[in-house]
């Protein structure tokens, strides 16, 4: 079963109650705000295919986060998590 995230940006906390009201109750999708500030790092070097993927789709995340304020991400069961 494939998930739907909407992962608000911390610096804009107005996104969050009108994602909310705009989604209500859905088993498939889930509305959060990044609480990744200052947990940030980036590596010089990517070691594996996997983490190249990976770091590609964080990437996306942030730019969409610092960009429109929030980002939408899908997620399927097999997938592995956005952060390592």
């Amino acid at each position: 079963m494939n998930r739907t995230l909407y992962i608000i940006s911390v610096y804009r906390p107005d996104l969050l109650e009108e994602f909310v009201h705009a989604m209500g109750v859905s088993r498939n999708s889930e509305v959060i705000m990044d609480r990744r500030v200052g947990e940030r790092r980036y590596r010089d070097r990517a070691e594996s295919e996997e983490s190249r993927r990976l770091e590609r789709r964080v990437h996306h995340v942030d730019e969409a986060l610092r960009k429109d304020g929030f980002a939408v991400v899908r997620v399927s069961d097999a997938e592995p998590a956005l952060t390592p």
